[in-house]
């Protein structure tokens, strides 16, 4: 198989998992995504073992791989790390931007305004392109930042904390006007160059699933 071809088959695989369609903690079995994807044995350990590098898979000593588990330490270590890396390019990109950053930036908001909208009526449906839009808007407000190990290192980071976000959406549903309203407070706060006001909005936004797991793990069964 190409490159482009082994490229693919890692994309593919990885969307799987960051999006749920493998849930956390499940068997990665060769055969089954040899099946799954349509390529040998080779391409398949190699995609895994890129995944392993990022955290999205554990490798289990003559075991095997399995997708990476979730728990409440992970989350909160992620949602530590997501908030340090999109204050911080926050930071520098309301310094750096220019005008080409905000336009880009409003774009980015009103595609996943819209979308947020489409999955209030329908979440199956639309819930691949609101994750590519989510990550159009939180990529988009960071752009700025003068550093490419930071876009980088915010984009594995990004990736993880996705899972815990496909999870929370397929067993509680999807969050709606409060997100929509998140989502639009970061952008307000972001155009008047308020850093304060759009760290906060953020801190509050990228809070809200460890928030949410403290809550239910303290209510009464």
């Amino acid at each position: 198989m190409s490159h482009d071809g082994s490229l693919n088959v890692y994309e593919s695989l990885k969307s799987d998992i960051v999006m749920g369609n493998f849930p956390p903690g499940a068997k990665l079995k060769i055969d089954m995504l040899k099946e799954r994807y349509g390529v040998g044995v080779n391409v398949i350990r190699e995609s895994l073992a890129r995944l392993v590098t990022e955290d999205l898979v554990d490798a289990e000593s003559q075991k095997g791989f399995r997708v990476a588990e979730i728990s409440k330490s992970r989350l909160s270590d992620l949602t530590r790390l997501r908030i340090l890396f999109e204050t911080d390019g926050l930071k520098h990109s309301l310094i750096n931007g220019d005008i080409d950053w905000e336009s880009n930036l409003v774009a980015a908001y009103h595609k996943l305004e819209y979308i947020e909208k489409k999955m209030c009526e329908d979440e199956v449906t639309h819930c691949r392109i609101w994750s590519e839009c989510d990550w159009g808007f939180h990529s988009a407000l960071i752009s700025a930042c003068g550093s490419q190990l930071h876009l980088l290192y915010h984009r594995r980071v990004f990736e993880q904390y996705r899972q815990f976000v496909m999870h929370d959406l397929k067993t509680h549903g999807f969050r709606g006007v409060s997100l929509i309203k998140e989502h639009e407070d970061i952008l307000r706060a972001a155009l008047k160059r308020d850093y304060e006001e759009c760290k906060t909005a953020l801190e509050k936004h990228l809070s809200h699933y460890l928030r949410e797991s403290q809550i239910r793990q303290s209510s009464p069964h």
